[in-house]
C-alpha cells in the first residue's frame, strides 16, 4: 500500500497540476492560460455552443466559464451572440483571433504529453491509458449514478 501522501488520488491531482504547470509554460508568450486554451480547443470542436451547455461539456460551473469568457471576449479570442431561439440564451463563437491559436495550442498539447511519457514504452502507454480509461468510466457512472438521485 503506498504512502498516505501517494495514493492514487494525490497521484492523479499532482500529475494534472503539472501538466497545466507545463502547458502555462508553453503557452506563456502568447499569454494565454491552459484554462483559456481548454474552453478555445472545446469551441475549436464544435462552436457556437450555448454557455451553460459548454459550461457543463467541460465540467465547470457556469459562472467560472462566465468569468472565463469575460476574460477572453475582452482578448477578442471569441464572442457571445444571442441564441436566435432563446434571446437569453449567449451562444459562443471563435473570433479570427481566437482561430490563429488553434495550432499553437494543439503544438503545446502534444509537447506536454510527450514530456508527460517520456520514455515509456508504447505497451506501457497502452496499458496506462486503458487502465485511467477504465478509472474515469468508473468514476463517470458514479457521477451519473448520483446526478440521478
Amino acid at each position: 500500500m503506498p504512502a498516505s501522501t501517494d495514493t492514487l488520488g494525490t497521484l492523479f491531482q499532482e500529475i494534472a497540476r503539472l501538466r497545466v504547470f507545463c502547458f502555462n509554460s508553453l503557452l506563456k508568450d502568447i499569454e494565454i492560460t491552459a484554462t483559456q486554451a481548454w474552453v478555445l480547443s472545446a469551441l475549436m470542436e464544435e462552436e457556437g455552443v450555448i454557455q451553460g451547455d459548454l459550461a457543463e461539456r467541460l465540467g465547470i460551473r457556469a459562472v467560472t466559464l462566465g468569468g472565463l469568457v469575460d476574460r477572453m471576449e475582452s482578448s477578442q479570442w471569441i464572442e457571445r451572440r444571442p441564441d436566435e431561439s432563446d434571446r437569453r440564451a449567449k451562444r459562443i463563437w471563435l473570433t479570427p483571433e481566437g482561430r490563429k491559436l488553434e495550432e499553437r495550442i494543439n503544438q503545446s498539447l502534444k509537447e506536454v504529453h510527450n514530456i508527460a511519457i517520456g520514455n515509456l514504452s508504447q505497451e506501457h502507454i497502452e496499458l496506462l491509458h486503458q487502465t485511467i480509461s477504465r478509472v474515469r468510466d468508473n468514476l463517470k457512472a458514479r457521477k451519473k449514478k448520483l446526478d440521478r438521485g
